[in-house]
């Protein structure tokens, strides 16, 4: 059961990362976009910064979504790589339920958020503005199961990049 468990987070991880990219990549064309209208046009469109900066949004929390799945998040483990095995484990599964914690707030915070701004739609897109906010509810659940994976399924903690 936790080795399914284990594969569907990597699965939902890849997933997550081939969005990152897609989104990645559409943000730089946007970026790439206003500097060519500003600078060989001479007059930027009035789109490109605010696609952007949505993009940006989703790019940064989608991607450390898949960071916490494989324990990549900056840590300092000096002290904790001299701890014995076992630990370890209690220390990996303590930052784990932090994690957790922390991801259940941000869903649920960032769900309210998004309740709050319904109907509000973005100065040149005409987008609702909810569509860049619902990345804290998303990312949210999203870093939450991942958390909740590595509590349930640690990683190796004999190597050096465990997830606390």
């Amino acid at each position: 059961m936790l080795s399914r468990l284990d594969r569907i987070s990597a699965v939902v991880a890849r997933i997550t990362e081939a969005v990152v990219i897609a989104a990645a990549t559409a943000m730089i064309l946007a970026l790439v976009l206003q500097v060519f209208s500003r600078y060989v046009l001479g007059s930027a469109f009035s789109w490109t910064e605010e696609a952007a900066l949505g993009l940006f949004t989703w790019t940064i929390l989608l991607a450390a979504t898949t960071a916490i799945r494989d324990g990549a998040h900056v840590k300092l483990d000096l002290l904790v790589s001299w701890l014995p095995p076992k630990a370890r484990l209690a220390w990996s599964s303590f930052v784990a339920l932090l994690v957790l914690g922390f991801c259940l707030v941000f869903a649920w915070t960032g769900t309210l958020y998004v309740e709050e701004t319904l109907g509000q739609v973005t100065a040149a897109l005409r987008l609702p503005v909810s569509y860049v906010y619902l990345a804290a509810p998303v990312t949210g659940a999203l870093g939450a199961f991942h958390a909740l994976v590595r509590l349930l399924v640690p990683l190796d903690l004999t190597e050096t990049d465990s997830f606390a």
